[in-house]
């Protein structure tokens, strides 16, 4: 029986800017006015502006942890048994934060600690480390609550670790795009493709550059519209040189950050979307849900859980150029294939992927220690793929 008690929530990770995948949910569960209506919910942003290079030590990362430290200290002394949500980091020193948070939060405050894992790298990162360090990391994690991840295929992440792991998959609202909204039946050239998300060449964008050009050059009429915050100006302005130098300038447009309707209408003017990631910790992008969400077909790479998402509305490929301009060819050549897999889209978005499924999920983990005693161990699949 649900009881109306209100907890304390120790709610730590990064909030935008700078606008990432991860901060991204971070800001969509924290922003939900549900969660404030069942918690006294105290934040913890441990939000940097280089993420290049997130590993390494620098001055204002050195004094960011210290003062997260500090602050989960004095949460854990002043509210009573709160409950511990925290981001967990892949990185060797984020990592280290985060056990140092986790063990004040258990030891000092008593409570319940929940971990959420927004990538794949949480274990690679463990193996890397020996002795003391590994040793503490492990220790550590044993003593964690709830681990939660964004599928089923990133569970092995906590594998010998924590006992009980969940999955949530991210979420976008709704009103993001009505299904009103969109418009797929109109004949239109050219066909255009959509890559929205940073602009670094871990994510494929320099590949689906020059396929696109490949394309071009053989007749075909297509239009590709980067949107991105542009993380490598050197390797920018090498990528804008490529496509000067093959004139395809009116093919490949760089539109710079988007954020709120002029997102939300590239999406809408979008007939698919590509993100060829070889990202080593890519998690389930938020942009491919937006793009689910906008009735886009998906063109991605089989790497963290993106290939159990969209299975059934897009295109698997190798993050190589050659694979790249097959899968753009076949669907900006076949209308009627486009069209089913972005209807499709549009209805794996609504069964699984809204921001209410996923806030509603994670805010049921957070209130279990109001309502009664955890349950069982092993993998419970809140989400299930269809």
């Amino acid at each position: 029986m649900e009881t109306s008690k209100k907890g304390n929530l120790i709610f730590v990770g990064p909030l935008p800017p700078p606008v990432l995948g991860e901060s991204i949910a971070l800001q969509s569960l924290y922003g939900t006015e549900k969660l404030h209506q069942r918690f006294n919910v105290k934040k913890i942003n441990l939000s940097r502006k280089n993420f290049e290079n997130p590993g390494g030590i620098s001055p204002e990362k050195l004094f960011t942890d210290s003062a997260a430290i500090i602050r989960s200290l004095m949460l854990s002394v002043a509210l009573k048994k709160p409950v511990l949500y925290i981001s967990i980091s892949q990185t060797k020193l984020g990592l280290l934060r985060d056990c140092v948070i986790i063990r004040i939060c258990k030891s000092v405050g008593r409570g319940k600690a929940v971990t959420h894992l927004h990538g794949n790298n949480l274990g690679p990162t463990i193996e890397a480390t020996s002795g003391f360090l590994n040793k503490f990391i492990r220790n550590t994690l044993k003593k964690v609550d709830v681990g939660i991840v964004l599928g089923e295929k990133l569970a092995g992440n906590y594998k010998g670790l924590v006992d009980r792991v969940e999955v949530v998959s991210n979420g976008i609202p709704e009103s993001f795009i009505r299904k009103g909204e969109i418009n797929r039946k109109r004949e239109k050239e050219p066909v255009s493709i959509l890559y929205l998300s940073n602009l670094m060449a871990e994510k494929g964008y320099i590949e689906l550059v020059k396929a696109t050009t490949l394309l071009v050059k053989e007749g075909h009429n297509i239009k590709l519209n980067l949107v991105g915050g542009i993380q490598n100006e050197a390797e920018f302005l090498r990528v804008k040189e490529f496509i000067k130098e093959n004139e395809v300038e009116e093919n490949i447009e760089y539109h710079g950050l988007k954020q709120g309707e002029a997102k939300k209408q590239v999406f809408l003017e979008a007939d698919l979307m590509a993100l060829p990631t070889k990202y080593k910790v890519e998690g389930q992008p938020m942009s491919i849900i937006e793009g689910m969400a906008a009735g886009l077909p998906i063109i991605s790479s089989d790497r963290g859980i993106i290939a159990e998402l969209i299975q059934d509305c897009g295109v698997l490929i190798e993050p190589t150029v050659e694979d790249i301009k097959s899968a753009i060819q076949r669907l900006a050549e076949n209308d009627e294939e486009r069209l089913r897999l972005g209807e499709m889209s549009r209805n794996i978005y609504e069964e699984f992927y809204t921001e209410d499924k996923y806030t509603d999920s994670l805010i049921s983990i957070f209130q279990e220690p109001l309502n009664s005693k955890y349950g069982s161990s092993g993998i419970n699949v809140i989400k299930s793929s269809g």
